[in-house]
C-alpha cells in the first residue's frame, strides 16, 4: 500500500487533497493509498476561523474564489465537478447568504465554512476509493529514510511512515524579533503603572481577540494601514457596537459611536492606506491579457539567461509598465472618442518605444491623462508636509479620489483598470522572478522598492472599508495625520508608546498610546518560526531557508518541480511544499484560487500530485474507462 502524507490541512492542503480525489476517484491508482491528512484544526479551514465575527470580511469577490480545478488550468489532471464560493453560499438555507451577488465580499468566516464543506465533500469521495486519516495533530518532526520513505512524528505521540509527503502548513508564527523584544520587556515594566499598557503581535488567531482587554477611552495605536489594520479598526469599532450609517441628504457615510470604542491612531512608512477594490466589472474570470509582459517575452528570458541573471528594474518593470499605460490610455480613449480610436490607439501603443508613446499621448491625443508610475508610488504633494493638519487634509482628499475611481470599475475606471492590470498579469510576473531568476541587489529592490506599492494598489479592501475609514475620522474616532515614516518611542516617563511623526516641516506631531498593534502579516523566516516542526527539519537538513546570494528573501527553498530542496543542496523527489511556507521560491503564494483563470495555486497542486502518481504510482498511460467527473458535486453531501 502506497502511504501520502499531508501536512496542514488549509486551504493549500485541500487543493493537493483535491487533485489527490480527482486522480484516485477516476481510476488513476495502479495500487491502494492510505492518506493521512495531519491537522490540529478544523480541516481545510486554516486560519478561516468559524468562530470570527461576521465584519471581517475577504478582500476578494465570492466568485473568484474557488477550490476546485476547471479546463483552464493545465496538465493539473481529470476534472472534479464543484462550487465556487458564490455558487456554494447561494444554495445555503441562510438568508444571510442565498441572495448575495457575484461580487459580494462575503465573510471570512464562510470562507472557512466553505473550505470545510470541501473537505468533506472531497473525503465522501474518497472513501470508496482509498484509506483516509484524519489524525488530530500537529506534525512535529520527519526523519527521512535511507530508503526514501518518511517517518512522521506527531505532537500527540503517533508515528505514521509515508512514501510521499506534501508540506502545506500555512502561515508562519516568528519568534520575536530585537524590536519586538524591547516592546514586551518596555510592556513588562510599566504595566504596574499603565494596567492598560499592551503590545499586540497578531498571529493566527482573528484579530478580534487580542483587543478584549482594551478599555473604552484608551489609545490605540495600529503600526501598519494594511488589510491586517483594517480589521483591527473594524473590531475596536463595529466590534465594539458602533455602527455605519449613510446620510440621506448627502450620502456620505458616517460613523454612530456606541460609546465603548477606544481612541485610533494608525501608522506606517508610506504614511498611505491600502487603495481600495474597485468595483468588479470582470466577472469571475476576466482578465486584461498582457501585450508586453507576455509569457513569450518570460520564456525567451528564461532562454537567454542564466538564473540570477534577472534585473527587475531594467527588464521586467518596464515592461509591466507598458502594459499599465496600455490599459489607462485605452480606457480613456474608449470613454472620449470610442472603441474604434482606442483600438487604433492601441495598435500604435504596442509598437512605440517610451519616449514615443509620451509624445503621441501629449501632442495628438488630447484629453487623455499621462500615465506617470512616480506619481502613483509617491503621490505625496511636498506642500502636504507642511504640517499635519495639512496633510489630513490632503490624505481625506487623496482617499475620496480614490472611492471616485473605485465608483468608476475595474474596466471604465482608467487608473484602477490599470492597477488591476497588476492582478491579471501576475502569473507572468511571477514566472520571471520565481526561483531565483532576478540578480540578489535586483531581488532586493524588487522587494523593498516595489512590492509595497503593488500591494497598496492591487491588493486592497472593498469600497466599504475605505469609506468607513474616512466616516471614522471625520467622527473623531481615527487620527491618520502622522505622515510618511513615523516612528514609535518606549516612554519610560509616561509609561505608554509615544507615537511621532518624522517629516513635517513647520512642527511634529506626537500623541501617547496605551496600546501599541503590530499590524503586519508575519514573514516566512524559517530561521525565525516558531514551528516545532520547521525547527526540526532545519535542524536533520531536509529543508533550507531560501536565499537569493546574499539576500534572504524568506520561506523554504523548493526547486522548479516544487519539491524540498535540503541543506546538502539536493531535491527530495517525493516530498514537496506549497503555500506560504515556499513565500520566497514561489512569488505571491497568499492568493486564494481564482476560477477559470488557470489559478497558480491550482497549478502548483495539480504539477505535484500528477508527478507524484505519473513518476511514483505508475500513473497509466491510457485514460480511464469512465469519463472523470460524472458525479454531481452536490451528491451525498448535505449542506
Amino acid at each position: 500500500m502506497t502511504s501520502i502524507a499531508i501536512l496542514g490541512l488549509g486551504p493549500r492542503g485541500l487543493n493537493v487533497l483535491e487533485r489527490i480525489t480527482a486522480y484516485v476517484c477516476n481510476g488513476y491508482s495502479s495500487q491502494p493509498i492510505h492518506l493521512h491528512l495531519i491537522e490540529s484544526g478544523v480541516p481545510g479551514v486554516g486560519i478561516h476561523y468559524d468562530d470570527q465575527p461576521d465584519y471581517l470580511l475577504l478582500n476578494t469577490v465570492a466568485s473568484q474564489i474557488t477550490m476546485f480545478m476547471d479546463p483552464t488550468v493545465k496538465d493539473a489532471g481529470p476534472l472534479l465537478p464543484g462550487p465556487n464560493m458564490y455558487e456554494w453560499a447561494a444554495g445555503l438555507d441562510d438568508p444571510r447568504y442565498n441572495q448575495c451577488t457575484p461580487n459580494c465580499y462575503l465573510p471570512r468566516r464562510l470562507f472557512g465554512e466553505y473550505l470545510h464543506w470541501v473537505y468533506q465533500y472531497l473525503c465522501r469521495r474518497l472513501d470508496r476509493f482509498c484509506e483516509v486519516t484524519l489524525h488530530k495533530t500537529y506534525a512535529k518532526d520527519v526523519i527521512h529514510r535511507p530508503d526514501q520513505t518518511f517517518s512522521i512524528m506527531c505532537g500527540d505521540q503517533t508515528e505514521i511512515d509515508a512514501n510521499f509527503l506534501f508540506m502545506t502548513t500555512g502561515h508562519s508564527e516568528n519568534y520575536p524579533d530585537e524590536r519586538d523584544r524591547a516592546r514586551i520587556q518596555f510592556v513588562e515594566n510599566n504595566r504596574f503603572r499603565n494596567r492598560y499598557l499592551q503590545y499586540v503581535m497578531p498571529g493566527p488567531v482573528p484579530i478580534h481577540t487580542y483587543f478584549k482587554d482594551v478599555p473604552p477611552g484608551a489609545t490605540v495605536a495600529i503600526e501598519g494601514m494594511g488589510l491586517t489594520a483594517i480589521d483591527a479598526i473594524a473590531s475596536l469599532t463595529v466590534g465594539r457596537g458602533g455602527r455605519f450609517h449613510r446620510n440621506a441628504e448627502t450620502g456620505e457615510l458616517c460613523y454612530k459611536p456606541s460609546g465603548y470604542e477606544p481612541c485610533l491612531a494608525i501608522i506606517s512608512r508610506s504614511g498611505l492606506p491600502l487603495s481600495c477594490r474597485a468595483i468588479n466589472q470582470k466577472g469571475a474570470s476576466d482578465q486584461y491579457q498582457a501585450r508586453f509582459l507576455t509569457a513569450d517575452q518570460v520564456r525567451h528570458w528564461r532562454m537567454t539567461k542564466n538564473r540570477g541573471e534577472l534585473d527587475f528594474f531594467n527588464d521586467v518593470f518596464p515592461l509591466l509598465l507598458k502594459d499599465m499605460q496600455y490599459v489607462f490610455y485605452t480606457t480613456q480613449a474608449t470613454k472620449l472618442y470610442g472603441n474604434s480610436y482606442a483600438h487604433l490607439l492601441g495598435e500604435m501603443l504596442v509598437r512605440l518605444g517610451a519616449e514615443a508613446t509620451e509624445n503621441l499621448i501629449v501632442n495628438d491625443c488630447p484629453g487623455i491623462e499621462l500615465f506617470r508610475w512616480e506619481n502613483i508610488a509617491n503621490p505625496i504633494d511636498d506642500s502636504a508636509m507642511d504640517n499635519p493638519d495639512v496633510y489630513r487634509k490632503w490624505l481625506i482628499s487623496f482617499l475620496e479620489q480614490d472611492l471616485h475611481e473605485a465608483q468608476l470599475g475595474n474596466v471604465s475606471g482608467p487608473f484602477k483598470a490599470a492597477c488591476d492590470v497588476l492582478r491579471d498579469i501576475r502569473d507572468n510576473l511571477r514566472n520571471a522572478v520565481d526561483f531565483g531568476w532576478l540578480s540578489p541587489e535586483s531581488h532586493q529592490q524588487f522587494l523593498s522598492r516595489f512590492i509595497p506599492v503593488m500591494n497598496r494598489l492591487a491588493v486592497g479592501p472593498p469600497v466599504q472599508r475605505l469609506e468607513e475609514m474616512i466616516a471614522l475620522y471625520k467622527a473623531g474616532y481615527l487620527d491618520i495625520g502622522f505622515g510618511p515614516n513615523s516612528k514609535v518611542v518606549l516612554s519610560e516617563g509616561a509609561a505608554q508608546f509615544q507615537i511621532a511623526s518624522t517629516t513635517f516641516k513647520e512642527r511634529q506631531k506626537s500623541i501617547y498610546a496605551d496600546v501599541l498593534c503590530k499590524a503586519q502579516i508575519p514573514k516566512s523566516l524559517p530561521t525565525q518560526d516558531r514551528s516545532t516542526l520547521i525547527q526540526n527539519l532545519m535542524k536533520r537538513g531536509l529543508i533550507r531557508p531560501f536565499t537569493n546570494g546574499n539576500v534572504d528573501v524568506g520561506g523554504i527553498e523548493v526547486d522548479a518541480q516544487l519539491n524540498l530542496v535540503m541543506s546538502s543542496g539536493k531535491s527530495v523527489p517525493n516530498a514537496w511544499a506549497l503555500g506560504t511556507v515556499s513565500e520566497g521560491s514561489k512569488f505571491y503564494t497568499y492568493i486564494v484560487p481564482r476560477p477559470c483563470v488557470n489559478s497558480t495555486a491550482l497549478v502548483d497542486a495539480g504539477r505535484s500530485v500528477t508527478t507524484m502518481f505519473r513518476k511514483s504510482l505508475r500513473l497509466p498511460q491510457s485514460e480511464p474507462d469512465h469519463e472523470p467527473g460524472t458525479l454531481s458535486a452536490m451528491e451525498g453531501i448535505t449542506l
